[in-house]
């Protein structure tokens, strides 16, 4: 692969003409040698691993030896820059701060380059898990001078959006002139080489879920104010487990800037992608907004089904000029590709303006609840509606057992994420999954739950509000989930919601 298109990642497409791209593949042999690919497939090194207790009576001689070389040199010093790490890199192990050897390059992002590397301390302790992901401030920051403020911010934002879809950052900190941050280690491939991982039986996701499960983590993210401004198939990584995470919140932008104590905007740094960009970004005409991500999503959407940009690589700036419309994909249902439309529109004031909102779509959320509410209708106008309605209130009218199997597969991973929402008090997340499960399988009794769970952080907000904009803020929720039949027929959730409307009139 050449240089120039080494340096320009948008050039990457999710499916591409030439072949099956290869995916990052991190697997241990035998003999615990690790071959570490790059995000393009190119091999870049071999090595074995450290031993253990080697390496801990080595990195403990004080600070005045980190970033030391322990591979074949007789552990003499090395002066290591992050930003030329790749050049530098050989088949040797360093040290960072004492604790962290790294052990190979997995590949380079906006904001620097990422290392796998051992952590001692998690060693020392028995995890289990003791391998982390470690990134560097790239060269072409390292320079500027807001760089460090850039990266410390994209570890103090990101370790606040802690769900499922979205990576994990442990912590920031720095070894003499070399910045970075940890990060959990993932074993999988970019977005846009997902169909050549290797995935464990049964974990193997679909488009649908790739896509709703970017649209959740947004909509988590969302939720905190935080727009992630750069949303493409090199920031979203999909694991060999079929779990997709989003990387690279570091020129995510809060989207009230009042909460950030100075001015600073990483957009500054130039970090934007302009195939992916919406037009606003472009024109630097409004202010970063959550429908900024979801111009985003709607142009990976579309390369997921068709194997193409909707605009045929045009800029959404190109695309305006020119009047160009994406090709309708005539094989997706109808509310799929309406959801896609919605996201691809031009202009803001005409786009989908949430992740909420999108999955509704994408999902059939809106066309279920509507056939919902015309089905209850038939039966009222039945003789055996009081009938139906006392069953109904009782549990299930169709026992779990008795669905068909898609179904059960479908409501039992709804009831599993959103178990998971609730230990990470992904509330957001919680409501959305076990929504999901009710409207698969109404009265479903681990669902109800579930949501009973969610109305308790609910009536918890209503009663700690305190001012007007946090009342609004609660209505606007509420009104969301009046659509919802579990929190329609809930007396508790009228109650909370008429006293909202009580309190701002």
């Amino acid at each position: 692969m050449n240089d120039d298109k080494n340096r320009n990642s948008d050039e990457t497409e999710i499916a591409r003409d030439e072949g099956p791209a290869t995916g990052v593949n991190r697997q241990g042999s035998e003999n615990g040698d690790v071959t570490v690919l790059d995000s393009r497939g190119d091999a870049y090194s071999e090595m074995p691993l450290p031993d253990a207790a080697e390496l801990s009576g080595r990195f403990t001689r004080g600070a005045s030896q980190r970033m030391t070389d322990v591979g074949t040199r007789g552990g003499s010093t090395t002066g290591w820059d992050g930003g030329e790490a790749a050049a530098a890199w050989s088949a040797t192990h360093r040290v960072v701060k004492d604790r962290f050897v790294l052990q190979g390059q997995l590949g380079k992002g906006g904001m620097g380059q990422v290392f796998r590397a051992l952590d001692l301390r998690k060693q020392e302790a028995e995890d289990e898990d003791a391998y982390v992901a470690i990134k560097f401030l790239g060269e072409q920051f390292s320079s500027h001078p807001k760089a460090l403020i850039s990266l410390q911010r994209e570890a103090k934002k990101t370790q606040q959006l802690a769900h499922p879809n979205i990576l994990t950052v442990y912590d920031f900190d720095r070894d003499g002139a070399h910045v970075y941050m940890t990060m959990e280690l993932l074993s999988g491939a970019p977005l846009s080489e997902w169909e050549s991982i290797t995935f464990a039986e049964g974990t193997r996701p679909t488009r649908e879920k790739l896509i709703e499960e970017i649209a959740a983590g947004l909509a988590y993210a969302h939720a905190r104010d935080f727009v992630h401004s750069d949303l493409k198939p090199d920031n979203i990584f999909v694991t060999d487990s079929g779990r997709l995470k989003i990387l690279d919140f570091g020129i995510a932008r809060m989207a009230e800037s009042a909460t950030s104590s100075d001015s600073f905007d990483a957009g500054q740094l130039g970090a934007l992608t302009v195939r992916y960009a919406s037009l606003e970004m472009l024109q630097r005409s409004a202010e970063p907004h959550p429908s900024d991500d979801i111009y985003a999503l709607g142009v990976i959407a579309y390369q997921l089904y068709a194997g193409k940009h909707p605009f045929g690589g045009a800029s959404a700036q190109e695309a305006f000029d020119q009047g160009l419309e994406p090709e309708p994909i005539r094989k997706l249902a109808g509310h799929r590709w309406r959801a896609i439309s919605a996201a691809l529109q031009l202009e803001r004031k005409n786009r989908t303006p949430s992740a909420e909102a999108f999955l509704k779509v994408f999902t059939g959320a809106q066309r279920r609840r509507r056939a919902t509410v015309a089905g209850i209708l038939l039966l009222a106008l039945s003789a055996g509606y009081f009938a139906y309605l006392s069953v109904q209130e009782e549990g299930p009218s169709v026992p779990f057992a008795e669905l068909p199997r898609d179904t059960r597969e479908a409501v039992s991973e709804s009831l599993v994420m959103g178990q998971r929402s609730l230990d990470i008090q992904d509330w957001d997340g919680a409501s959305r999954y076990y929504m999901q499960a009710y409207e698969l399988h109404p009265r479903n009794p681990d669902a109800k739950e579930g949501l009973a769970q969610v109305l308790d952080v609910l009536d918890d907000r209503v009663s700690s509000a305190e001012t007007q904009r946090q009342r609004e803020f609660l209505l606007k929720l509420f009104d969301a989930y009046a659509e919802h039949a579990f929190f329609a027929e809930n007396a508790r959730f009228r109650r909370l919601h008429d006293a909202l409307i009580a309190a701002l009139e």
